[in-house]
């Protein structure tokens, strides 16, 4: 048990002396206030107050007044309606401290999942369609969810569901073949070639009713597997498929498995059947549908009038499989918000089909440019490989004004991760339901709320401690500047922040807490001396705590899904 976690049960016990058997209290009903002048740990007083009919202030006085400090708290008082708990600032620093340095990597890791298997879908890109900005934060906020989920100590399958047939890639097919037939695309621009000929296609169809049909017959085709188009279709899909596994290499996912449409068409369209056969699936207006509007959900259609299954019927056939491959306890789905009705058509029909585990929508907002929208349809998108090749660039040309002396391969290297640790921390540094408008100049700063901001202060960090005579030294912890047990309380919430996320999927959390500690490191730094401290136990105290923070960092960031650098 982390020392928040032991802070707060000694709370929880003073609280239950106090109130007897008016009120129990547990541990969600503590929060940890935003300034450290009304304590480390505080009890708002509204919820007991409403129950009892009691003013919430006078409640907390009330309460402060009854007990003693016990335990880890060495002060309470009554601030208005909260009951305000001190931790000791000499045992916080010294647990806290020996908590990082004895779990390293590990710092923030809990065993809460107690290895329950969950299901993270997400990167459900597109064959023959482009990858751009917009994906990218599809990616990074599931690669993240899994991080967070496995840190809480549950067992985690991340997982892709690849759409590889459907009326985009029919689209595409028929373009292929008008505008470039027997054209290969060159290795690494596969899917930006299709995005061009998807462009191209949707605009020459627009006004063409013929190509419209056309293009129907050739979805209706592949559904089949058969035919001429389903010959085409074999050779180009497996060109878009090695683009988008290149991609997912280029950001580091770690899929445990790819799922394709072609692969699941077969055990849905027996789904669907079975469905029909039970009542579940009713035929309206020449489709199958299944009507939801008792739930408030409207009709899910699972078949068009033209023999075409939507997604509403292929995502039936892939949670049966998942089903069966991984008995999972829950399964999340990270979709565009934009998504939510679809989601809960999905839920609603698995439920009457039988099944029971937990199955969550992890929405997201949409990622429009300064701008606009994007539209892949018009091809006023910026591709994936274009955006990182732009960012790798300017984080290069900083790189290179820091350090002349550097080589090009070193100076690329740390660009990378750079780009990468900007573009990433950008897309979740927002609450996921939030919109955002992605500024590649503002997710490059080395200053403010960015992913490069971080970086630099683990660097910094790990500069300090190799330029000091000195090694860290946890034998006699002496904090006792202001600034120095600000860090303190920012690392001691770190565990309870991964915690917390692994429960409501708020990304954003883990980036703020982050950011928080780099902050409060940045005024104890600018504020009181490390290795000029006269003092040695002082010094090699001060050493333990700027190891600490590069530490918590570093692990804060590796769940994010971003890699750091000794120097930048």
């Amino acid at each position: 048990m982390y020392l928040l976690q032991t802070a707060k049960q000694d709370a929880l016990k003073l609280l239950k002396a106090a109130l007897g058997k008016a009120y129990t209290p547990n541990v969600d009903d503590l929060e940890v206030p935003p300034d450290t002048t009304m304590g480390d740990i505080a009890f708002p007083c509204f919820v007991i107050g409403k129950g009892l009919k009691r003013n919430p202030a006078e409640l907390a006085t009330e309460i402060a007044a009854k007990v003693a400090p016990k335990g880890l708290v060495v002060k309470l008082e009554a601030k208005g309606p909260y009951v305000n708990f001190w931790i000791d600032a000499g045992k916080m620093a010294e647990r806290v401290l020996k908590e990082v340095a004895t779990a390293k990597e590990r710092y923030g890791y809990s065993v809460s999942g107690k290895k329950k298997r969950v299901l993270v879908e997400y990167a459900n890109l597109n064959t023959h369609k482009e990858v751009h900005v917009g994906h990218i934060r599809n990616m990074a906020l599931g690669q993240a969810a899994a991080n967070i989920l496995r840190a809480a100590g549950f067992s985690v399958v991340p997982h892709a569901y690849i759409n590889d047939l459907g009326n985009a890639v029919a689209r595409c097919l028929w373009g292929y073949r008008k505008f470039h037939a027997d054209e290969k695309p060159e290795k690494g621009e596969e899917n930006a070639f299709f995005g061009e000929v998807y462009a191209k296609a949707t605009s020459a169809m627009e006004d063409d009713l013929a190509a419209r049909e056309e293009i129907s017959v050739i979805q209706r085709e592949l559904e089949e597997g058969k035919g001429e188009w389903t010959k085409l279709w074999k050779m180009t899909n497996r060109w878009s498929l090695n683009g988008l596994k290149a991609v997912f290499d280029d950001f580091g996912l770690e899929l445990e498995k790819i799922y394709l449409e072609s692969d699941i068409l077969k055990s849905s369209k027996k789904i669907v059947q079975t469905l029909i056969k039970k009542g579940i699936a009713v035929h309206s207006e020449g489709a199958w549908v299944v009507r939801l509007e008792d739930e408030g959900l409207g009709v899910s259609i699972l078949v068009k009038s033209d023999g075409t299954h939507l997604y509403n019927a292929k995502d039936l056939g892939l949670a049966q499989k998942k089903e069966e491959d991984y008995r999972p306890d829950r399964s999340i789905y990270v979709v565009d918000a934009r998504q939510k009705q679809v989601m809960a058509q999905l839920f609603a029909t698995l439920k009457r089909m039988g099944f029971k585990k937990e199955l969550e929508h992890l929405s997201y907002g949409h990622v429009s440019l300064p701008e606009g929208a994007m539209s892949s349809r018009k091809g006023t998108i910026i591709r994936y490989q274009d955006l990182m090749s732009a960012l790798e660039e300017s984080a290069a040309k900083e790189t290179r004004a820091r350090h002349e002396d550097w080589d090009e391969d070193r100076v690329a290297r740390v660009a990378r991760t750079i780009a990468f640790a900007a573009v990433k921390f950008f897309m979740l540094r927002s609450d996921p339901d939030k919109d955002i408008v992605f500024d590649a100049r503002e997710s490059l700063s080395f200053e403010g709320f960015s992913g490069p901001y971080l970086l630099y202060t683990v660097a910094r960090c790990r500069r300090l401690l190799e330029k000091s005579e000195d090694k860290p030294s946890l034998d006699d912890i002496r904090l006792s500047s202001k600034e120095a047990q600000a860090v303190v309380r920012a690392l001691a919430v770190f565990p309870e922040t991964v915690l917390k996320t692994a429960a409501d999927y708020q990304v954003s959390r883990v980036a703020q807490a982050l950011f928080d500690l780099a902050q409060a490191f940045s005024t104890f730094y600018a504020q009181v001396p490390v290795n000029a401290e006269p003092d040695e136990i002082v010094r090699k105290s001060r050493l333990a705590l700027v190891a600490a923070v590069a530490q918590t960092i570093e692990n804060g960031l590796h769940l994010l899904g971003i890699e750091t650098v000794d120097e930048m």
